[in-house]
């Protein structure tokens, strides 16, 4: 018999099997804080998108007519393709694309995926920032803002 100088067949795809499974294992655990970071900087946005709103009511606007969508922050340009930015009115369960009060509002972020790729912690559907400089949660996006202070703590990251 001759020395083999090279894989065989099998020896190959034992190899392949390995690296799918470490593969396999790897992604999720790159993936995970991957999601944190793009959760934490999109609650970031939310906070700088209020910076703007209250701007464009010190140029002499009130709130109403603040469009989220055209902002031109590029935190939120940048997050646009994975998270949706909405503007409501505190105690109201309306959310849409523009300010409509005068005088209060809340702004809101929440995944677009649902593929978890981007997703909040369970419990967290979305971030809300509302005109009195308080932070709050929603469980679900039908549900109520919610304000305990651990709740928001765990969300807001």
């Amino acid at each position: 018999m001759r020395p083999s100088n090279g894989f065989t067949l099998l020896e190959m795809l034992i190899a392949l099997a390995i690296v799918a499974i470490l593969a396999l294992a790897a992604v999720p655990a790159y993936l995970q804080p991957m999601s944190r970071v793009e959760s934490t900087q999109a609650g970031a946005c939310l906070l700088e998108l209020a910076g703007q709103l209250d701007r464009h009511r010190l140029e002499g606007k009130d709130y109403a007519g603040f469009a989220v969508a055209g902002s031109d922050a590029a935190c939120r340009l940048r997050l646009s393709d994975r998270y949706r930015f909405e503007a409501g009115v505190p105690g109201e369960p309306t959310w849409g694309g523009m300010t409509t009060d005068p005088v209060a509002w809340q702004l809101r972020v929440r995944p677009r995926a649902t593929d978890g790729h981007g997703a909040q912690a369970p419990g967290c559907a979305a971030l809300v920032v509302r005109d009195d400089g308080r932070r709050g949660v929603m469980a679900d996006l039908a549900g109520a803002v919610q304000t305990a202070a651990d709740r928001v703590r765990r969300c807001w990251r």
